[in-house]
């Protein structure tokens, strides 16, 4: 599979790509922008995939087109349904004007182009047809990992409007292909692809996540004087708060603790045992250094990937790294903003700190958060 900018490049030339989802439901489309699609190309999708033809749109252009929910029953009611699935069906659509019976390429591809049309025209379009227009959610692959996101960030991404054709990828028994198979199809016709993962590393470097919207002077008495700095979140309308002790911007190892937000525990004592004693004990370990950081992560009410909550055993296991992928990207940028290049982490876990290091952050040395034995709740 090619890095993100190598594949942006390659859909740019030749306006069609495999986009494989490597976190969750181990599913891949075809991929390609709706702007001023040929039928030529439609017909090409529609003989290699063997799916329906969706478009993944903003939620503006949505609007736009005048594009009602479509009324189906809940994915879990559904005969059939797969877990994680939750696409926002809007009203199927068909061009209004010079098509025949809507099902040819070229009809389709008809409609395509005024779903992707720069000024899109609601007149255009009549309903029902046989093109599926989806919602996606706004903020993309940061916010829901999942196809028709990663579709519309792509073909925007590479410079195309904010409608994605995607079609899923078949095999010769009509199932899915899992994402093993996709690569391999992808190098088999000779089409680019890319990972959903990869995809989600690419934004989180290079767009700008949270904006610095408040500063205080907290009193403590675990820590003494503290600064208090929030952020606000541009994944999810929620606020993060940096506790800072002492100096933390003078260039060399500043130990730091990255945590997420566990209501319940960190103020109530109920739930996870655990988590309060890692903030209080990070706390102290911060003041007997003489400064440090510890990070709080607020989270949404409900973590998505594929529209589920997610266990963090497999095959959950690859959708939590995406949560983990937006956490890591979020906190990297809060502790680059504050100044800070090198940490050493306060964490007992195991897991992999690989995460930040990638973000421009070197990891110095993890030590484990002084008299607390942690065995459960989420850690960085």
């Amino acid at each position: 599979m090619l890095q993100i900018p190598d594949f942006l490049e390659e859909l740019t030339r030749s306006r069609l790509g495999v986009l494989i989802d490597d976190l969750g439901s181990s599913r891949a489309a075809l991929v390609a922008p709706a702007q001023e699609i040929s039928a030529e190309l439609v017909n090409r999708a529609l003989a290699l995939s063997g799916g329906l033809t969706f478009v993944a749109l903003s939620q503006e252009r949505a609007a736009a087109l005048m594009l009602p929910e479509m009324s189906r029953p809940e994915p879990s009611a559904a005969p059939n349904a797969r877990e994680g699935d939750s696409l926002k069906m809007l009203s199927s659509v068909e061009a209004r004007e010079g098509i025949t019976t809507g099902i040819s390429a070229s009809d389709r591809a008809a409609t395509l182009r005024i779903l992707g049309a720069k000024m899109p025209h609601p007149r255009d379009l009549v309903k029902p047809g046989h093109i599926f227009p989806v919602e996606a959610r706004t903020g993309g692959v940061l916010v829901k990992a999942a196809i028709p996101e990663g579709a519309l960030d792509l073909v925007s991404l590479a410079g195309f409007s904010d409608a994605a054709l995607f079609i899923d990828l078949l095999g010769a028994s009509g199932e899915l292909l899992s994402s093993e198979e996709a690569a391999r199809f992808a190098s088999d016709h000779g089409i680019a692809a890319a990972a959903l993962s990869e995809l989600i590393s690419y934004r989180l470097h290079r767009e700008p996540l949270v904006t610095r919207t408040a500063e205080a002077t907290i009193p403590s008495q675990i820590a003494g004087e503290l600064r208090g700095i929030t952020y606000r979140s541009a994944i999810h309308d929620v606020e993060h708060i940096a506790l800072v002790k002492g100096d933390v911007s003078h260039g060399g190892p500043v130990l730091v603790r990255v945590q997420a937000e566990n209501t319940l525990s960190d103020v109530f004592g109920g739930g996870s045992r655990s988590s309060r004693a890692q903030l209080q004990a990070s706390l102290r370990a911060i003041a007997e250094r003489g400064s440090g950081v510890l990070l709080y992560l607020r989270r949404p009410h409900i973590e998505e990937t594929n529209g589920e909550r997610h266990s963090v055993q497999t095959p959950a296991q690859r959708a939590n790294q995406a949560r983990m992928m937006r956490e890591y990207g979020v906190g990297a940028q809060i502790l680059r903003d504050l100044g800070i290049t090198q940490i050493e982490v306060l964490s007992s876990s195991s897991k992999s700190l690989s995460g930040l290091a990638s973000f421009g952050l070197t990891i110095v040395s993890q030590q484990p958060i002084p008299g607390v034995d942690l065995s459960e709740g989420h850690i960085v």
